[in-house]
């Protein structure tokens, strides 16, 4: 098949979806060349030997793994297949590039799933390091960090409950656009005039869902309010959704609610009680950088300064569970800048830290930008230490997950307290429960067993106004789901 930039050739086993995330990490998009493997299974013996035709040179290389084809499942043979084409295939095109690729030839978005697998399968954590080490040719230091965040999550997993969902609500509005956000939000300049209605809106469909989850018998574990950036609403519009919730879904059985306040330029004393006195007890107040000069070319419109004063008044008003997010990679930091990020955060000892490797998409800025991005190793560095500092400060690592595009195919990981890691973040990634989604941007996830059914909302603010009698309907699409399967004769 052809992709963006080279053409690849598969001889007796295809993995094009796997192969690309590699051939996008070893070649440019305007780098044109052919990648042909040739994939032999016989004598219990995976034989694969990959030509890279690129600058008029040809690049080969070879793997072999000893497997016998009796001995596995189809899913686990096909997981073998694809690693043995894509080890043969690194092989070669290092010879072109020497690119470290610290997670091997794993190239899931999920990788402590893989581990957490493993280990249902039998296998404990000591095997199932060798299996991912030996088989996907991981690092140590991600090994370790996978099985880590594997098994935080076993943990976290077990607080869901029976008849158990979440709630997230997407307000698509910032104060101004991200160099590098691909997230559906609008800048205010454009859609503020829109607001106020959206509010009002989001109200009803907020009514809507309490009825349908008091029809099913449903109780609400995690609430998360994100977008854009929610404390881009007025303290009044705020208030008024948080009234809604209180007033129209049961929180008896609440374990999380979080306010995704994000961007420091948007947040007052006036909006963080108005979050605190509506039953918020998670927040996250992210200065992305604690470089100013990178906040200028970013599109932030805050100052390190005035991320200080929301997170001290924060603490000051009794959050006592706050997220910050840091990105590595970002245009021009090196590896001191992201240091002194690291390293004053951890002085302010909030419950969770998110580092995010920096991710570049199609939507965003930064495509078009002249900024250089950080390279593999530094990436790597940056990462390393974020992981060392963090255990050093009693944060554990329970939320990791990767992008296509992202720097180095590295990750991003949630460090946290151990009595302050979300289970919204881990009951979105592992589609173990239902998400219902509201407000602009968000898609339901219905989960019924092995069944997961998708609704998504509209993202524009406007679509969402003019069409909110279909944003009813969805409601009902998703309760539909339920009625079918006999869960609203259940209860």
């Amino acid at each position: 098949m052809k992709g963006d930039k080279m053409e690849l050739i598969q001889r007796g086993y295809s993995c094009a979806y796997e192969m690309n995330v590699f051939l996008n990490i070893f070649f440019g998009k305007d780098e044109k060349g052919t990648v042909i493997t040739d994939f032999i299974h016989e004598n219990d013996v995976v034989r694969v030997h990959t030509e890279i035709i690129f600058e008029n040179k040809k690049f080969e290389g070879n793997y072999s793994f000893n497997f016998k084809n009796s001995e596995s499942d189809e899913k686990k043979k096909k997981k073998i297949y694809g690693c043995c084409c894509m080890k043969s295939f690194c092989n070669a095109a290092k010879k072109i590039r020497n690119i470290p690729l610290p997670w091997g030839v794993m190239s899931g978005i999920r990788p402590a799933k893989n581990v957490r697998q493993l280990h249902d399968e039998g296998y404990d954590y000591e095997e199932v390091k060798k299996i991912i080490r030996d088989i996907y040719g991981v690092s140590e230091e991600k090994c370790e960090l996978a099985v880590n965040v594997a098994k935080n999550e076993e943990e976290i997993l077990k607080r869901a409950f029976e008849n158990s969902v979440s709630i997230y609500i997407g307000i698509p509005f910032c104060p101004s656009r991200c160099l590098y956000c691909s997230f559906v939000s609008t800048d205010i300049k454009h859609s503020g005039i829109y607001m106020d209605e959206f509010c009002r809106l989001l109200c009803r469909e907020i009514e809507k869902t309490g009825e349908i989850l008091k029809e099913l018998g449903f109780s609400v574990q995690n609430i998360y309010i994100g977008g854009g950036t929610p404390t881009t609403l007025s303290e009044e519009n705020l208030g008024r959704i948080f009234e809604s919730i209180n007033k129209n879904i049961d929180l008896s059985r609440l374990d999380e609610f979080t306010l995704e306040a994000g961007r420091p330029d948007t947040i007052t004393e006036e909006k963080l009680m108005t979050a605190k006195y509506g039953g918020v007890n998670r927040i996250s107040i992210n200065p992305q950088t604690m470089n100013d000069e990178t906040l200028v070319k970013i599109g932030r419109k805050h100052t390190v300064e005035e991320f200080l004063k929301a997170f001290a008044a924060a603490r000051k008003l009794g959050f006592e569970n706050i997220n910050t997010d840091l990105i590595a990679g970002l245009p021009d930091e090196n590896f001191n800048m992201f240091k002194k990020s690291i390293d004053e955060i951890l002085k302010l000892n909030p419950e969770e830290v998110t580092v995010h490797s920096m991710c570049v998409k199609r939507a965003a800025a930064l495509k078009l930008s002249e900024y250089g991005l950080t390279g593999y190793e530094e990436m790597n560095k940056m990462l390393g230490y974020a992981q060392k500092k963090m255990m050093e400060a009693g944060k554990e690592p329970y939320y990791m997950y990767r992008q296509k595009n992202i720097s180095g195919n590295l990750e991003n990981v949630g460090y946290a307290d151990k009595s302050h890691m979300s289970s919204y973040n881990i009951n979105i990634m592992e589609e173990i429960q239902t998400i219902i989604a509201l407000g602009g941007g968000g898609a339901s996830k219905v989960v019924m067993g092995d069944r997961i059914e998708r609704v998504v909302n509209f993202k524009e603010p406007y679509e969402y106004i003019r069409r909110f009698d279909e944003i009813l309907e969805k409601k009902e699409e998703i309760a539909e789901f339920y009625r079918k399967s006999g869960k609203g004769e259940e209860v």
